[in-house]
């Protein structure tokens, strides 16, 4: 059990297990939003349930790697890092969305379009992890602006 621990405490110090981890919680809040509004009751198309699930499931990311991922640096006001941080998920927003679009044009079935879904939320995780390390909660010894 012990050595369990030391594992865990391990994987806790790698920053990108972190960021990992706060993306999974997102991404199971986005997924949730996605499927009740875009596949189960219908309300909206699965491309549209996708901008509404993605803009939930950012937020609950911004908060968490805020408040464990990132914690340990310096960095921009509040306000500045959330604008930073919807800048930086653009593109995987982009592809997130385009990936279901397309998906949602050639098919309705709700398998291959959960499945365009995970093939954009896996090349958002690129874009996105590059992005906060470099830009959103990028170091800074103190930070005056």
């Amino acid at each position: 059990m012990e050595t369990l621990r030391r594992g865990v405490r391990a994987l806790w110090q790698k920053r990108i297990f972190r960021v990992a981890l706060m993306g999974v919680a997102a991404v199971i809040v986005q997924s949730i939003v996605f499927a009740i509004v875009g596949l189960w009751l219908a309300l909206v198309r699965p491309s549209t349930a996708v901008l509404i699930g993605t803009e939930v499931g950012l937020l609950v990311n911004f908060y968490l790697n805020n408040r464990f991922s990132f914690n340990d640096r310096g960095h921009a006001p509040l306000l500045k890092r959330l604008a930073r941080f919807h800048i930086t998920v653009l593109g995987s927003f982009f592809f997130q969305w385009f990936f279901v679009f397309v998906a949602e044009k050639m098919t309705a079935s709700t398998y291959i379009l959960l499945a365009a879904y995970v093939a954009g939320a896996l090349v958002g995780f690129v874009i996105n992890y590059t992005g906060y390390r470099l830009w959103v909660w990028k170091h800074h010894e103190s930070f005056s602006s």
